[in-house]
């Protein structure tokens, strides 16, 4: 079946939180406008009254949906054996703190020894990413100073999920921190936290913070579920439908170049799921040039990016099955996203 079948094509689009290209482009309206033309139709995975179906966005079973965002749900699924393929990569680094209270006698990692660790545990999810991120960022700590999760005693942290039934996706309402609420009671004696809010929290008189993984200078140090980003897309609907593959990828590339001349509105974008943070705290948080960083790539650090956190999940027990991310990659509908961007630019200067 192709794209200009009688029956139009359906699109979904998930995406997670703002800072990606597809965020933006949504924001922007400027996805919606490229799919609102006959033929194809297109539908937000979030809007979905089956749970079945926003699920998706973590198990990635719904023909047709693009997923840009966090690493860890797309890279469980193909584990997990869905045939899903890498489209583009984004790099888009967040904050990443290690926080300890003001008044513990923790001063440096290395007194991380013997300490007990919080790591969040949400029973109901299909993936628990945050758990995965919580773990992975600990992990990378503790290597800095010659330590491992061994040394320490992770402190499982139950968390409530949400979205578990049927029905319109509940409004998302600011969360308690668990792991936040359980370093206030003395429960444990540090925790991971990441994102703007991360940032604004780490800030706090009663807290100190031990280190930011994003200052690290190696990228492959500042690997967790928020970086990188792939863009995802199931096998079967490439095969059937590259055009509007092509065509989807193209829209992310235009945002990402009016991402680069519009640093202000970009951060302003992002604040829309940072309840409480300002422009500042966006710019601490993601760094001063984060609106350069939307462009989706298939660059060799970004794709060993990747094999970071998949090998990660695999040593950690997430992946029923290992597999290779080169082989995960496909790279031609990039390349001729990039074509028709050029193209387009051509005949516009040439107009």
């Amino acid at each position: 079946m192709s794209s200009t079948a009688a029956q139009p094509v359906q699109l979904w689009y998930t995406r997670c939180g703002a800072a990606t290209a597809s965020a933006l482009a949504i924001r922007k309206n400027w996805l919606q406008e490229e799919f609102a033309q006959p033929g194809t139709v297109l539908h937000s995975l979030r809007d979905s009254d089956s749970l079945e179906i926003r699920n998706s966005h973590y198990h990635h079973g719904q023909t047709g949906l693009f997923r840009e965002g966090g690493n860890i749900p797309p890279i469980w699924a193909r584990g997990n054996g869905q045939d899903t393929v890498v489209l583009g990569i984004t790099w888009l680094d967040e904050y990443q703190g290690i926080l300890v209270r003001a008044d513990s006698d923790i001063r440096d990692l290395s007194d991380l020894k013997g300490k007990r660790l919080g790591i969040p545990r949400h029973r109901d999810a299909l993936i628990d990413f945050q758990r995965g991120a919580a773990q992975h960022g600990f992990v990378t700590a503790l290597s800095l100073v010659g330590l491992s999760t061994t040394d320490a005693t992770l402190v499982d942290l139950d968390a409530p999920s949400h979205d578990l039934r049927d029905g319109p996706r509940p409004e998302l309402s600011e969360r308690p921190d668990v792991a936040l609420q359980a370093l206030d009671r003395g429960e444990v004696d540090a925790i991971f936290i990441r994102f703007a809010r991360g940032y604004r929290v780490a800030q706090e008189p009663r807290l100190r913070q031990l280190v930011n993984l994003n200052d690290l200078s190696d990228p492959l140090l500042r690997v967790g579920n928020g970086t990188p980003r792939p863009i995802t897309v199931d096998r079967a609907f490439l095969d059937s439908h590259p055009d509007l593959v092509v065509r989807y990828l193209a829209v992310l590339l235009r945002t990402a170049e009016w991402a680069t001349k519009n640093r202000n509105e970009v951060a302003q974008l992002l604040l829309t799921e940072s309840r409480g943070a300002s422009p500042a705290d966006v710019f601490a948080a993601h760094g001063a040039d984060v609106h350069l960083s939307f462009t989706p790539k298939l660059t060799p650090t970004y794709i060993d990016g990747l094999t970071v956190q998949k090998n990660f999940l695999r040593d950690w027990g997430y992946l029923k099955h290992d597999f290779d991310v080169n082989d995960w990659i496909v790279h031609e509908p990039l390349q001729q996203a990039r074509k028709l961007v050029e193209q387009e630019h051509a005949r516009a200067a040439a107009a």
